[in-house]
């Protein structure tokens, strides 16, 4: 479940970019595209300044989705709803007696009692614990796609997404489903090693290095949760290629930013996009 962590942060090339930001064209016509990580550090600003130059020449920033109306407390409410049980539901009766003795020892030791996320369903749990740890390490901050909507916002260049806030509820929602006891206990193994994954995942995204993402990422879920994988990256990245084709096809020139991991691998869109006929190039 190592993947699931990237989400709260989410091909082999010849030669590695600067950075993770690459120019699409076709004749006359281009547009910019970055992969990102979702939570940041103070540390990790200044961004790279391929991206805001990037950002310099576009006339729209777009993003998975809106950020603005994901924080409003209408959506953020009905997604709260979606993530927890039921009246008569809870944690302890959907998780297996050993699943619940390990999570509710971990949260022991952080001085947090199993009451409090009774009931939260287990992707919130893991979304709670991963925040919980990452705001210990310093790396809670605004992530490339949040700093450069709030520019954007600043600036009033338009904005574009890729999908609904609706689509990115359902994502959540489904997330794991089946494997609800995997999610708990992968989680709380993956936590003790999360100061590492993350310097790893952080120098991969800072140096372009898609195949390093792809192996920190990509091949376990692909190799573990096969369906997983095809939920959150193959079936998203060819429902986006269409809307990022049309914008090619404009005289505009558009900044694309989108979770690292969508752009690595051979069904990335980066793959997709050269398979497309376009040219791909490190910016």
């Amino acid at each position: 479940m190592r993947a699931l962590i990237f989400l709260c942060l989410l091909m082999p090339l010849q030669a590695f970019p600067d950075t993770s930001l690459w120019r699409v064209s076709r004749g006359d016509t281009e547009l910019f595209i970055g992969g990102t990580v979702h939570v940041l550090g103070k540390s990790d600003y200044p961004l790279p300044e391929e991206f805001g130059l990037a950002y310099a020449k576009a006339r729209m920033l777009v993003l998975e989705t809106d950020l603005d109306a994901l924080h409003e407390p209408e959506i953020q409410s009905r997604l709260l709803g979606r993530l927890m049980y039921p009246e008569g539901q809870s944690l302890e009766n959907n998780l297996k007696p050993s699943t619940y003795k390990a999570l509710e020892a971990y949260l022991k030791k952080l001085d947090m009692s199993v009451a409090s996320i009774q009931q939260s369903k287990p992707v919130l749990v893991m979304m709670t614990l991963i925040m919980t740890e990452l705001q210990r390490l310093g790396l809670a901050d605004a992530g490339v796609d949040a700093f450069f909507n709030q520019q954007a916002l600043t600036d009033g260049k338009s904005l574009g997404q890729l999908e609904s806030v609706s689509k990115q509820m359902d994502v959540l929602e489904n997330l794991a489903k089946g494997h609800e006891d995997e999610l708990i206990l992968n989680t709380l193994d993956e936590l003790e090693q999360l100061p590492v994954l993350m310097g790893d995942v952080k120098k991969a995204w800072r140096n372009g290095d898609l195949t390093q993402l792809e192996a920190l990422g990509i091949t376990p879920m692909r190799k573990d949760y096969p369906a997983l994988y095809h939920m959150l990256l193959v079936e998203r990245n060819l429902s986006w290629l269409p809307q990022i084709e049309a914008f090619l096809n404009t005289p505009d020139t558009e900044l694309i930013l989108v979770g690292a991991l969508h752009l690595a691998g051979e069904d990335g869109l980066l793959a997709q996009l050269r398979q497309r006929g376009y040219k791909v190039e490190p910016f």
